[in-house]
């Protein structure tokens, strides 16, 4: 756990789920029959896994790859000769789950009253003006969570309405508010006091936790069926903005992946442009005419 914590650069919640998975399998083997550093091990907890407590298959592909890191890892201290993987041919499941979504009309719904709570803030905690504008920004640039309640006044930028963002691993990105009315607000916030946080109650920072269960109360106040959560907006954001036709580079970029089949999974939500698309283009008209 320190190796990946100095070198790897992980954020601390992919450090608490890699820990739990070496616990989980330090556990799995004092229990098993098989000696903790054979194939035969591996391929029994990964079937235990998969049948036995029904993990699913993105769970068992992470739990599968902080065991082969860790395996590698006694290789090269020389605790153990050979990797358990090095005989394994694993075919792990894999899942490419839909990312869950507002529909455009709900989000029409939060954004306005998101807009209402910012323009007549109450003193309740969930509908304060900070609160709102958080949400705001969470749908219009489709920040994590965790980058939100992050955010400090020394981060926005007024001028041009940049936002330094800090993401998984440690990475930093700038996104941009472009919204006129949103710029001003956050404007006024990063120039307010000498506060720790950009938006949060007074000088304390949300927790990631706080934040969803106010979410959860204050969508349901702007008459949204169902529970919404703010990595909800976050697929939002993406696929309103795909939709929109915002290139999958762009988007890539403002999501902060490392990786563009990440932000791939997207790509499918597109159907509505699609269509509009087609029927603007109007083929065999064109053809016929």
């Amino acid at each position: 756990m320190e190796r990946l914590r100095t070198q790897r650069n992980l954020s601390h919640h992919t450090l608490q789920a890699y820990q739990c998975d070496l616990r989980g399998f330090e556990l799995y083997a004092s229990n098993a029959s098989h000696p903790w550093e054979s194939s035969e091990i591996i391929l029994a907890y990964v079937q235990a896994l998969t049948q036995s407590l029904a993990a699913a298959p993105r769970t068992v592909r992470r739990k599968v790859a902080c065991l082969r890191g860790f395996f590698r890892s006694l290789v090269q201290q020389g605790t153990v000769e050979r990797s358990p993987f090095d005989d394994l041919s694993l075919q792990l499941p894999r899942s490419k789950p839909s990312p869950r979504a507002l529909a455009r009309a709900d989000a029409i719904r939060l954004a306005v009253a998101a807009w209402k709570a910012v323009h007549s803030p109450t003193k309740l905690a969930e509908f304060s003006r900070d609160y709102a504008l958080a949400l705001l920004i969470l749908l219009s640039v489709g920040l994590r969570v965790s980058e939100v309640v992050q955010l400090k006044p020394s981060d926005y930028e007024p001028l041009e309405g940049g936002l330094r963002v800090r993401g998984k691993g440690r990475r930093e990105r700038r996104v941009f508010i472009v919204d006129p009315q949103l710029r001003g607000f956050l404007s006024k916030a990063a120039a307010t006091g000498e506060r720790a946080c950009l938006l949060g109650d007074g000088d304390i920072p949300w927790t990631t936790q706080a934040f969803r269960q106010r979410l959860h109360k204050f969508s349901a106040h702007a008459g949204i069926v169902g529970r919404v959560t703010p990595h909800m907006l976050r697929h939002t954001a993406a696929t309103l903005l795909l939709e929109d036709g915002v290139d999958l580079l762009f988007l890539q970029r403002l999501l902060g992946h490392e990786n563009i089949s990440t932000t791939a999974i997207y790509a499918h939500v597109g159907d509505a442009s699609l269509r509009r698309a087609l029927e603007k283009a109007n083929l065999l008209g064109a053809l016929a005419a």
